[in-house]
């Protein structure tokens, strides 16, 4: 009996489910009919290329045994890669620089400037550059980084508030629980899927020195752990290398290399070779790879039938340096960065090419630095913050009773660096005259506190804020002249006469006369 359901047919009848052969059969004809990708086809052509895909969720894909492989193989490439060193390096100098500054938001500036010294003299208790630094290049190497935020009396600074750097490995759960979706390696998530608590080893499992035994761990509250790795997957809780995709192409590199070396150095090596064009009863006989050892300055006879020739070495090829410029521009555009900064070479840039290539790359640490805003520094500063607020007793000295105004900060980071300083400066001019931006907004884009710099200048040439802030507008909008348009000379004195006889004429209805002139001025009339 066919099956019946709630869906009516065109008649008003129950819809009755045809048989399993009939919808097999129906079936089989739609999918003859649908048009489909060609990347979805499984022909015997790409079948062996796409045989590894795979339909796992994020967390499944980076999986703990993948992310160690991953990592451990990322690790060993930038040790053993001077290419890979340097990307890695260097993204993250032009990611964190000196580090980024705190700049309060709030209506008091007296309030403002009190927390930014406090912020300023904790971070260089605690040398958090140093630390960010730190977070930057293990995310760029192992995917992610770890800081714990605990008590360190040894801080020299009122705040006894440190962080603790934690590798990835560090970070998982020895025994994990079985058919338990919110337990994620080293994370347990809470009921609305966010990070409840973090599971960390009490030792490295890589130390060699570690005590044998059961692995202990601690869970750790997600407020006080830092976290750091870019999201590129829906539901991804652990981060995975950012030259992932190009480990095989540092690989390779290197393999070229040695390669191209060792063909060189075999031919190298070969400093005469013989040959013969004579039949082997016709030549003196000699054993097959046999040697003869040539002393400097001496001439050697030869045997009869052969001829010596020096072995030509063709190595490096001509395509080995475009290979390795394929390889390296493969390697930086993992991570958005142009070739001439991988290869810290510009020779064949010119400066139109430059910022070409560095508009994506500097977008792409725009977005990193704003992912660490609220990844690490909104989240230490708010933990700091409450702490000061106890310390010092800022605003009664309780911290559930300050609201989220008092709180408002942003974080200046140091400006991208540009090769052509006059080019840039020419163009900020240009901007400001033009009203595109303004100059708080432009100090702000450099990394610069607008307020802050305007007291140590006004302080400096002795006078006062406002006086300084006159005399900066005077020169972006110049004041209206009188008589005028903006930046234009009055009338001349001719001009004025003229004028004045022009309204002369037309209130007495005068025969206006000229001597010529253009501009009509040295009337000559009665």
């Amino acid at each position: 009996m066919a099956k019946q359901s709630l869906i009516l047919d065109q008649h008003g009848q129950p819809f009755e489910y045809a048989k399993r052969e009939e919808s097999a059969l129906w079936q089989e004809r739609y999918l003859r009919l649908r048009a489909t990708y060609d990347a979805a086809r499984t022909s015997d052509e790409f079948r062996n290329y796409w045989a590894n895909a795979d339909r796992l969720d994020a967390d499944s894909a980076n999986s703990r045994e993948v992310r160690h492989i991953l990592v451990s193989r990322s690790r060993y490439e930038i040790a053993n890669n001077a290419f890979s060193d340097g990307i890695a390096q260097t993204i993250t100098n032009d990611l964190i620089g000196i580090g980024p500054t705190l700049r309060m938001q709030t209506a008091s500036s007296g309030f403002n400037t009190m927390v930014e010294l406090q912020w300023y003299l904790w971070c260089k208790a605690v040398d958090l550059p140093r630390k960010l630094w730190a977070l930057g290049h293990a995310k760029h190497s192992d995917g992610e980084g770890f800081g714990l935020v605990s008590r360190n009396p040894r801080i020299r600074h009122p705040l006894q508030l440190d962080i603790q750097l934690r590798e990835a490995e560090q970070c998982q759960t020895p025994y994990p629980p079985i058919n338990d979706p919110s337990h994620i390696d080293g994370i347990k998530l809470d009921e609305f899927g966010n990070p409840a608590f973090y599971e960390f080893l009490s030792e490295h499992p890589g130390a060699t020195n570690r005590r044998m035994g059961f692995l202990d761990s601690t869970l750790i509250p997600a407020d006080m752990v830092l976290h750091w790795f870019r999201l590129r997957r829906p539901g991804q809780h652990r981060g995975i290398p950012e030259m992932l995709s190009s480990l095989n192409a540092g690989a390779a590199a290197r393999r070229w290399r040695e390669a191209t070396l060792s063909a060189a150095e075999r031919a190298a090596l070969l400093t005469l070779m013989m040959k013969t064009n004579l039949a082997p009863d016709e030549a003196d006989a000699v054993a097959p790879f046999s040697t003869m050892d040539i002393e400097k300055g001496l001439m050697s006879f030869l045997p009869m039938g052969w001829d010596p020739f020096q072995a030509e070495s063709k190595f490096p090829s001509a395509t080995h340096e475009s290979f390795n410029k394929a390889l390296i521009n493969e390697m930086g555009r993992s991570v958005n960065m142009p070739r001439n900064k991988a290869a810290a070479d510009s020779s064949d840039y010119n400066y139109a090419s430059g910022r070409l290539d560095h508009g994506t790359y500097y977008d792409s640490l725009d977005v990193q630095r704003r992912e660490c805003d609220s990844q690490i520094l909104d989240k230490l500063f708010r933990v700091w913050f409450d702490l000061a607020i106890m310390r010092f007793g800022w605003l009664g000295g309780m911290p559930q009773a300050v609201t989220e105004s008092a709180r408002v900060h942003l974080w200046d980071w140091p400006k991208h660096r540009v090769a052509d300083v006059e080019a840039e400066a020419n163009a900020n001019r240009t901007r400001l005259e033009s009203g595109q931006v303004s100059l708080p907004k432009l100090k702000s884009e450099a990394g610069i506190d607008a307020e802050d710099d305007a007291e140590i200048e006004a302080a400096y040439y002795g006078i006062t804020v406002d006086e300084l802030k006159q005399r900066q507008l005077d020169v972006i909008y110049p004041p209206v002249q009188q008589g005028g348009a903006p930046g234009q000379p009055d009338e001349s004195i001719d001009d004025a006469v003229a004028a004045a006889m022009r309204n002369f004429q037309r209130r007495n209805s005068l025969p206006l006369k000229t001597n010529g002139h253009a501009n009509g001025s040295h009337v000559n009339g009665n």
